[in-house]
């Protein structure tokens, strides 16, 4: 009872501020602008790690870190990032993101030494979960009580997801190639900074929901993320009684975040919404689908350079058929939404990803062959980003939307962090015909589980 009567009040303080005197469309704006910046750095990153390494004479294992820390930073804390949205407003939550991730871009432009490199694209990740659940909340915030508007403003934000992811490899493989990887850290941070001043006075004064944080709950989450990640990531290399004992920790991890969930007058996560078959689906195929997106996306990257012997920026530029699938499916997502539901459109984007890549290993020593797979595997995921988005925030419980939108920001970026630790040390081939594979799980994740969707009042 406890816990109903506080969401309910939360839900109350939100509406009794009404932000229709904002424009939606400047709100969209300024959220989309945010959520791009962040994205774009999850996809550039990689085409910048050459330079990074060669800079330091760096380990593989550390600039496997560069890379990770920032996605892994973006997966362990975006659950936290909807809960503190949910606590404290999604306006304050969204521009302290922005902070955050500037203080940070400095720093990783500044550093001395690899290790600072990481730490700096650590703290950008937890500023990047920040921004992201916050900007979803700020969107439906301002739509939800327009007609048939939610689904579009999805889809425009979906494709500021997929720009910035297109936009990455392209703009930071500029700023390396005719500068270095200091002024790729360094033009993000003036970035962040000019959509902080622009959003500060647009973006409407939700009041949170008065609810006290669920700190515990946070705190094993985040050991449960941070131990997954880090066994991906070092499994390998760790002996095995540590490997052991990795798993264990998660395994504890899993038992205490239910036992603090179903104590806690107000949980961050209630187990009625992990227990809705639909939502928690969604959640299963936002990392898996992300997990073969991403290790492809990062693969054929790194492929480019060090097979076909492109240079960074051209690199990027070869990414851009990828790029174009992915914006027009975005943009695209509503009405086909509106024509196949959000399973028909799951399922037509996974079969789109999978086709593409089981014919990329097949055809990657020729570019002009891989033109019409880049734009297919661009086209699958440009579906899957909004209506994985919409279907999260659809089966949300009230008062609990910040942290629906924190479980597909955090599981996206999971995604990307599992993809970058297991398949990148495949070589592009396996390692894209693994990410196939793995695409077919979160096709059957969909046809299996994702039945009720279309219908939230269920």
């Amino acid at each position: 009872m406890t816990g109903g009567a506080t969401e309910a009040t939360g839900s109350a303080a939100r509406e009794a501020v009404a932000p229709r005197r904002r424009s939606p469309h400047l709100v969209l704006a300024c959220t989309s602008l945010g959520t791009l910046l962040v994205i774009l750095l999850t996809s550039g990153l990689n085409i910048a790690s050459p330079e990074i390494r060669s800079s330091f004479d760096a380990s593989g294992t550390a600039i496997g870190w560069v890379l990770s820390g920032y996605t892994l930073a973006f997966a362990m804390l975006s659950l936290t990032g909807g809960a503190l949205t949910d606590r404290f407003g999604a306006r304050r939550v969204f521009l302290a993101g922005l902070g955050v991730f500037t203080l940070f871009s400095l720093v990783a432009a500044a550093a001395p030494s690899v290790g600072l490199v990481v730490a700096g694209t650590f703290g950008e990740g937890v500023g990047a979960a920040l921004v992201l659940p916050s900007a979803l909340a700020l969107i439906q915030s301002v739509y939800q009580d327009l007609p048939g508007r939610l689904s579009w403003a999805i889809g425009i934000w979906a494709g500021a997801n997929a720009l910035g992811a297109a936009l990455g490899p392209v703009l930071c493989g500029a700023l390396v190639s005719v500068a270095s990887w200091r002024a790729m850290f360094l033009a993000v941070a003036v970035l962040a900074v000019v959509f902080a001043l622009v959003g500060r006075p647009v973006l409407p004064r939700l009041r949170g929901g008065g609810a006290r944080l669920d700190l515990p709950g946070l705190l094993v989450m985040v050991v449960l993320l941070g131990d997954v990640a880090f066994l991906a990531h070092d499994w390998r290399s760790l002996p095995r009684p540590v490997l052991a004992a990795g798993v264990l920790l998660g395994c504890a991890a899993v038992w205490l975040f239910a036992r603090v969930e179903r104590r806690s007058s107000a949980p961050m996560l209630p187990l009625s919404q992990l227990r809705d078959v639909p939502f928690s689906a969604n959640a299963v195929v936002t990392v898996v689908g992300t997990a073969a997106f991403f290790g492809t996306l990062y693969l054929t990257s790194m492929g480019f350079q060090d097979e076909l012997g492109m240079a960074p920026f051209v690199a990027g530029v070869a990414l851009l058929p990828l790029a174009g699938g992915n914006i027009v499916a975005a943009l695209a997502a509503g009405r086909v939404i509106g024509r196949l539901g959000v399973r028909g459109t799951m399922v037509l984007g996974s079969v789109l990803l999978i086709a593409a890549l089981a014919v990329i290993p097949l055809v990657f020593g020729h570019y002009a062959a891989l033109v019409a797979p880049l734009v297919l595997m661009g086209a699958g995921w440009g579906l899957l980003v909004p209506t994985t988005s919409a279907a999260g925030l659809a089966r949300a419980r009230r008062g609990k939307e910040g942290v629906a939108s924190g479980v597909t920001a955090g599981g996206r970026e999971l995604g990307a962090a599992l993809a970058a630790a297991v398949l990148l040390p495949l070589g592009v081939r396996a390692g894209v015909w693994s990410a196939a594979a793995v695409g077919a799980v979160s096709l059957a994740v969909v046809l299996l589980g994702v039945r009720l969707s279309d219908r939230p009042g269920a």
